[in-house]
């Protein structure tokens, strides 16, 4: 983590890779303050509410991402922005040994009633409209698609392998091509 960011900058970091490793549960404030280097006073300084503040950031960020590649996958072709996501998140799983999934799912699936699931729907929605759009509209095939690719990142991590994720390209693209 880049040390000249700022202490709220890297509490968020923090708290976002903490996501994609541990889950909203396996996420304290001890760990995030350890992994940051912030002071104890930081937290309640920028985030009064404390860890659910801190993942309300932290999903946001993540949302901020996605909007931010998919914007970046603008003009491919859905078979081209399916190889590319599939081809992210490979990378990502074998460079960290299968230890990082997605932070959007982490916060779904952990906490529903966590007040970032908000922020994660939109970020979905987003996701969806950029798919869908390069899909001729077909919204269903674009949710279709996003389930596909999350599902198998779940898989890929508990199987530590990336057949999970190649199936998924294989099949869709097959869709994608009929």
């Amino acid at each position: 983590m880049e040390q000249t960011a700022g202490p709220r900058d890297r509490l968020v970091a923090s708290t976002l890779s903490l996501l994609q490793e541990r889950g909203v549960h396996g996420t304290g404030v001890a760990e995030v303050l350890a992994r940051s280097g912030t002071a104890r006073g930081s937290i309640y300084q920028h985030f009064p509410a404390g860890k659910s503040d801190l993942v309300r950031a932290a999903a946001e960020r993540a949302s901020d991402n996605v909007v931010a590649w998919t914007h970046a996958q603008r003009g491919l072709t859905a078979s081209e922005q399916l190889d590319a996501m599939v081809d992210r998140w490979v990378r990502v799983l074998e460079r960290h040994d299968f230890a990082l999934g997605c932070p959007l799912a982490a916060v779904a699936t952990d906490s529903p009633d966590e007040p970032a699931l908000t922020t994660v729907g939109r970020a979905f929605e987003a996701w969806t409209g950029r798919l869908a759009a390069s899909l001729d509209g077909d919204r269903d095939l674009a949710v279709l698609m996003i389930s596909a690719l999350e599902g198998a990142i779940l898989q890929c991590r508990a199987m530590r392998s990336v057949e999970p994720l190649e199936a998924v390209r294989r099949r869709l693209q097959l869709l994608l091509a009929s």
